[in-house]
């Protein structure tokens, strides 16, 4: 994502990969047809492993924080410059679609390769793509792309379409999807529209927006959702308690498995507060169906919503962890330069004091943790996180280990940020029931794609972006495919007005 820091068959299908890079492989998929889709369920990739009987109180074990491999970029395991032209890109948070794992990624370029990524100019800007993985039994020697949505060979697609202008659109960026449907193959992706990076930890929007797509992410349709400028959630993480990407967690008293879905957002940048709000999953596209979190019940208005985790909060995500029978938060505290994790016995809270993980000494300008929907049944704890510095999606790890009755936390866990160091605010009930069951939902034979009528998008301008580390990124080359039919350009709320 620029700005982010200062110094400081050209169809790819999740439920069925069209395009393979061995050649045996193309021969072996030459018969499949486009829609065909895997009949396989939910499943988490390793056995559950009994955690230990002491589960009242945790701390992280910083010193089992660890990099576990480089996913994008030249020399990573995925090899994305030669395979897809993407050598720089960050975010990569992910969700279940079908049997496959997405994970979507922000702001994107192309060569050359670079240790520190933007001290030299960069071409072929993409706002976003994405990737799909085949979820392995461990994500111990990382998590390796079974593909890339492309617009031609070797070349990763840009799904929302920006105009690249810095105080106008600078750039269209996800920052967080998951799937819904009958059978959990409509993929979801919230976006935030960036009007400008200001300085570092800030970027102003002029809205946030919903786009959905029906044929594994080649293409992708405009919801018609949208925020204010101003909103409390321009930027999000999912949660569905007993659905696909938490499978095993408990499921509030009821309600069915999957029925509910928990917004945590945050506004634009990384200083605000966390807010809550809930929805029905088959509503999600629907902003009128959302209730939000006022101190004392689940109300509409967006307006309504009350903090429930005190700021600066930074891009975030929360699963479900099986093994430590706790709900894990995570995030970036940007002022103290730490990455903290938080536990729940619930999605709602009350949320423990912030832990922390790791800090932007030990990975230069990190950001962006965002847990996986798997192998979450074990004392390792995954999680992709980026850095500015290589401008690269890493996959991680670390553990909590058992903190005895009355023990205080150990030093090196406790944050420098008086907010990270107390309790989450507030707390909706939540009365748990029997954890969901996992149980294996079929998948259909065949996806039908989206009818849509095509928009004109903007093209990028030829003026290069703004930079606030080095050189600057060139704009990507007006696109020489139809452009999706997403209309970006003005994405906040037909009553507001986009900030000067």
């Amino acid at each position: 994502m620029i700005g982010r820091f200062a110094p400081r068959a050209r169809r790819l299908r999740f439920l069925a990969c069209a395009r393979m890079e061995h050649p045996r492989r193309r021969r072996v998929l030459a018969g499949l047809t486009a829609g065909l889709a895997a009949l396989v369920g939910f499943t988490v990739g390793t056995a559950a492993v009994a955690a230990p009987a002491e589960t009242g109180a945790w701390a992280v074990e910083r010193s089992a924080t660890a990099k576990v491999a480089d996913l994008v970029g030249a020399g990573s395991i995925n090899d994305t410059g030669a395979r897809y032209g993407v050598e720089g890109t960050d975010l990569g948070h992910m969700f279940m679609v079908g049997p496959r794992m997405a994970m979507t990624f922000g702001d994107t370029f192309g060569a050359p390769a670079a240790k520190n990524f933007f001290s030299v100019p960069h071409t072929d800007w993409r706002s976003n793509v994405i990737a799909s993985i085949d979820p392995p039994a461990s994500p111990a020697n990382g998590l390796s792309f079974k593909g890339m949505i492309t617009d031609r060979g070797g070349h990763a697609k840009e799904l929302i379409p920006s105009q690249k202008r810095k105080g106008v659109q600078e750039t269209v960026i996800p920052t967080y999807g998951i799937a819904t449907g009958a059978k959990n193959t409509t993929m979801n992706l919230q976006y935030m529209s960036v009007q400008s990076f200001d300085r570092p930890g800030h970027w102003r929007l002029t809205g946030a927006g919903m786009v959905t797509s029906t044929d594994g992410g080649t293409t992708w349709t405009d919801s018609g959702a949208r925020w204010a400028a101003d909103s409390k959630f321009g930027q999000v993480a999912y949660v569905r308690p007993g659905g696909p990407d938490d499978p095993a967690s408990p499921v509030e008293a009821g309600t069915a498995p999957g029925s509910q879905i928990y917004v945590y957002g945050i506004p634009g940048g990384r200083y605000g507060d966390l807010s809550l709000a809930r929805v029905p999953a088959e509503k999600l596209t629907d902003t009128t169906a959302y209730r939000y979190w006022n101190g004392t019940d689940w109300v509409a208005g967006e307006a309504n919503a009350v903090p429930v985790v005190k700021g600066p909060v930074g891009e975030l995500s929360v699963r479900w962890n099986a093994y430590y029978q706790r709900w894990i938060m995570m995030y970036l505290v940007d002022d103290t330069g730490e990455v903290v994790l938080r536990t729940a016995t619930t999605p709602t809270g009350p949320w423990t004091p912030a832990q922390v993980v790791t800090t932007t000494k030990e990975f230069p300008q990190a950001y962006a943790p965002y847990l996986t929907p798997r192998w979450n049944d074990g004392p390792d704890i995954w999680f992709t996180m980026s850095q500015y510095t290589t401008y690269r999606v890493e996959l991680m790890k670390t553990r909590l280990t058992p903190l005895a009755a009355g023990a205080p936390l150990p030093a090196a866990v406790v944050p420098q940020s008086a907010p990270a160091r107390s309790a989450s605010l507030s707390a909706p009930g939540f009365r748990s029931a029997v954890p969901a069951p996992e149980t294996s939902t079929p998948m259909p034979s065949s996806t039908p794609p989206a009818t849509t009528t095509p928009v004109t998008t903007p093209a990028a301008p030829t003026s290069q972006a703004p930079s606030t580390t080095a050189a600057a990124p060139a704009a990507a080359p007006a696109a020489t495919t139809t452009p999706p039919t997403i209309d970006t350009a003005s994405p906040e709320p037909a009553d507001e007005t986009t900030p000067p």
